[in-house]
């Protein structure tokens, strides 16, 4: 297995956030022959990233540094060597810590589709594999500490897989799916004392469900004034109950939300115009120019100036790729 050093490491930052769209959505493009995917990022401490979900299973590696996987309403300390267990429907993110930026962050991600294991092409105990990614309720232990073990078994298969994709021949999709398979194993092993129900993963979709509404009218009208109200009445629930659904589904509130929303079409914005900030603050539906500065510092931990001069420094240090 290659070191860590033969590792092309991508940028989290510029990989990720272009593809969470208005819903909070993580969109992945999957082979259809092996919907399996291995990313290795970098992590730059001074941006932090919008809560998003996926349709997909995923394994988080932290093979260096620490951070605060967040997680729904749980903030989970993440230390180096640790793994964590996400399902995807979820909101989550990673949080990282603002000391020691000459500390690297890096992670390492496997994606896949649950319908390996439980479409038509599956044999009939293969769901069983899914069952530590099913099981996830309130109390779920979602991380795995890097003292069991665990994780770098698990990051060495991980490695493996990495060097078969993209699997172009039947015989390296026969290794991928075995690899998978050994990691899911050991991940049912671990996993069982713990006796979640499997209802709760089809129960967590049906509640993100009732939210769809209310992410395409964020969708088209994220320019306007949008009230609280607006919000619980696109959804069909009192203001109170929608304040509290919110939050249980997305881990923020209402509002949180929405100013993550336009802060993210706002950075897309500034990375793909030459508009001015108080033209931006406008169209992504900021009442001032001092009100977006301030809510854009809160998220990003910068000004949206020096955030569009590092644009400008990134672009110029990539040959213009921005990346």
């Amino acid at each position: 297995m290659p070191g860590l050093a033969s590792i092309r490491w991508e940028d989290a930052f510029h990989a990720v956030i272009p593809q969470i769209n208005a819903d909070g959505l993580l969109s992945q493009t999957f082979d259809p022959l092996l919907p399996v995917q291995v990313r290795f990022y970098s992590y730059d401490r001074h941006r932090d990233f919008r809560s998003c979900r996926h349709n997909y299973f995923e394994l988080f590696y932290l093979s260096s540094g620490n951070a605060v996987f967040r997680m729904g309403n749980q903030g989970l300390d993440l230390r180096e060597g640790d793994m964590v267990l996400v399902n995807g429907l979820l909101y989550h993110n990673v949080e990282l810590p603002k000391t020691r930026p000459d500390r690297a962050l890096h992670g390492v991600l496997l994606y896949f589709l649950p319908d390996m294991f439980r479409g038509a092409m599956a044999a009939r105990d293969d769901m069983e594999y899914l069952a530590p990614f099913l099981q996830q309720d309130d109390s779920f232990p979602h991380i795995i500490a890097a003292k069991t073990g665990v994780p770098e078994y698990i990051y060495a298969l991980i490695r493996e897989i990495s060097t078969e994709l993209p699997a172009r021949t039947v015989r390296s999709r026969i290794i991928v799916k075995a690899y998978l398979k050994m990691i899911l194993a050991k991940l049912l092993k671990h996993y069982l004392p713990y006796t979640g129900q499997e209802h709760n993963y089809t129960r967590k979709h049906q509640s993100i469900e009732r939210l769809d509404p209310l992410f395409r009218y964020l969708d088209a009208h994220y320019a306007e004034p949008v009230s609280l109200a607006d919000a619980a009445r696109v959804v069909g629930m009192s203001k109170s109950h929608f304040i509290h659904f919110m939050k249980q589904i997305t881990g923020i509130s209402f509002v949180s939300y929405l100013n993550q929303f336009r802060v993210a079409k706002a950075q897309a914005l500034m990375a793909n115009t030459g508009k001015s900030l108080a033209q931006i603050s406008h169209e992504v539906g900021f009442c001032d120019q001092s009100y977006f500065g301030e809510v854009f510092r809160k998220l990003l931990h910068t000004t949206p100036h020096h955030y569009r001069v590092q644009l400008e420094i990134d672009r110029h240090r990539t040959g213009g790729t921005g990346l």
